[in-house]
C-alpha cells in the first residue's frame, strides 16, 4: 500500500508553452517541504505536450500523470480530486509557479489551525513585474461568523462598502488558485466542480466551499505566482461571450436558492451578473478579433442583456453598495444605451489596465 501523503497537489495541462510548463514543475519540486503527491491531468493537450510530461524527469518524487480527452479545466480538477490521497489538496496551474516555503508554511499554518480551508497571497506576474493579490491582508487564524458570511461575497465581489471585517484587502476570493483545502471537507460536503462550466468555474466552486466551511483562515504572505498572458482564458476572443457566464451564473443562483440567502446577498449576486456581462464586451462584443460590424455586436450584446439572469439583475439591482463608476452603466444598460456603454467601457478599462 502506497505511503499516504500530507499533501496532494493537482496540476492541469492543456494549453501551455514547455518552458512554462518546466518552470511550474521546478517549482513544485524544489519545495522546502516533501511530504506530498503531485497529480498531473492531461486535458487533451497535444501530444508533444503529453509526450513531454511522460519523459519529464520528476526526480524520484511521488507522481501521478492522468491523461484524458480534452473536458475543461472543472472536468480535470475532478479527476484530481478523485485521485487525491492527501490530508490536504491545492491546485496550481501549468503556467504559474510558487515559491520553495509555500507547501511547508501554509501546511503548518493549517495544522495549527485545524483549517478546512486556508487562503494565502498571489503575486501577479505581467511583463516581469509582480503585483500583489490577496482578498485579505495579513495572517487570520480563524474566520469568525461575519468573516464567514462575508468571504461568500467576497467570491462575487472583492471590494463593496459594507464590507467590516479587517483587514479585508480589495481583491475577490473566487481563485482556486493559492488555496488549501482539506480533502475529507472537501469529500464528505460532496464538493466538486460543476461539470460542462466553461468559464468562472472556480468562482461557482468556491461559493459552495465557502457555505459549508467552518475553520477559514487567512496566511498574509505571498507564494503564488499567476502569469498574467494574452493567451489565458480571460483575454482571449470567445464568441458568444454572455452565455458561458450565464451558465455559471445560473449555477450560482441555484445553490443561492437552495441556502435561502439575503436580500443583501443577492444584490451581490446581481452585480456579479452586470460585472461579468461588462467582462463579455472584452471577451467578444469589444474584441479587435471579433469581425462583425459594430451594429451587429451591439445588437447581440442588447440582446444577451435582456436574456436571463442578466434581465433579471439589471431589473433588480439597486445602487445601494454601487460607487458611482459602478452606477453608470447599470442606468445605460437599463436604458438600452449600448453605444454610450461600449465608449464608456472602453474608457474605464484603458484606465484600468493603464494602473494595473
Amino acid at each position: 500500500m502506497a505511503d499516504v501523503r500530507m499533501l496532494s497537489v493537482v496540476v492541469p495541462v492543456y494549453k501551455v508553452e514547455k518552458e512554462y510548463l518546466d518552470e511550474c514543475f521546478a517549482s513544485i519540486l524544489g519545495q522546502t517541504f516533501k511530504d506530498f503527491e503531485l497529480i498531473i491531468v492531461d486535458d487533451g493537450a497535444d501530444s508533444i505536450t503529453a509526450d513531454h510530461i511522460d519523459a519529464y524527469d520528476f526526480g524520484g518524487a511521488d507522481v501521478s500523470v492522468i491523461h484524458q480527452e480534452n473536458a475543461g479545466v472543472a472536468s480535470a480538477r475532478n479527476r484530481g480530486l478523485d485521485a487525491c490521497s492527501g490530508k490536504y489538496v491545492t491546485f496550481i496551474d501549468s503556467d504559474d509557479t510558487i515559491e520553495p516555503e509555500c507547501f511547508e508554511d501554509i501546511i503548518g499554518f493549517a495544522e495549527k489551525n485545524s483549517h478546512e480551508v486556508l487562503m494565502f497571497g498571489i503575486y501577479r506576474v505581467r511583463d516581469g513585474r509582480r503585483s500583489e493579490f490577496s482578498p485579505y491582508r495579513g495572517d487570520i487564524d480563524r474566520f469568525d461568523d461575519a468573516m464567514l458570511e462575508e468571504v461568500q461575497y467576497k467570491c462575487m465581489v472583492g471590494i463593496l462598502p459594507f464590507y467590516k471585517c479587517p483587514p479585508a484587502g480589495t481583491d475577490a476570493a473566487g481563485s482556486a488558485c493559492a488555496k488549501l483545502y482539506r480533502l475529507d471537507f472537501l469529500n464528505e460536503n460532496g464538493l466538486r466542480y460543476r461539470s460542462g462550466l466553461k468559464r468562472a468555474e472556480d468562482m461557482e466552486f468556491n461559493l459552495r466551499v465557502f457555505s459549508k466551511a467552518r475553520s477559514v483562515g487567512n496566511l498574509g504572505r505571498f507564494y503564488y505566482n499567476y502569469r498574467q498572458l494574452p493567451t489565458s482564458a480571460t483575454y482571449v476572443y470567445r464568441p458568444g461571450g454572455a452565455e458561458v457566464f450565464a451558465a455559471s451564473l445560473k449555477s450560482m443562483r441555484e445553490h443561492l436558492d437552495s441556502i435561502q440567502v439575503s436580500d443583501k446577498f443577492m444584490q451581490v449576486y446581481y452585480m456579479r451578473c452586470m460585472f461579468f456581462l461588462l467582462e463579455s464586451m472584452d471577451m467578444d462584443y469589444l474584441s479587435p478579433q471579433n469581425p462583425k460590424p459594430l451594429r451587429i455586436r451591439l445588437r447581440e450584446l442588447s440582446e444577451a442583456a435582456s436574456a436571463e439572469p442578466f434581465a433579471e439583475a439589471f431589473g433588480a439591482l439597486r445602487g445601494d453598495y454601487l460607487t458611482f463608476a459602478r452606477k453608470i452603466p447599470l442606468f445605460l444598460i437599463r436604458h438600452r444605451m449600448f453605444a454610450a456603454l461600449a465608449l464608456f467601457y472602453r474608457a474605464y478599462r484603458m484606465v484600468y489596465r493603464l494602473n494595473e
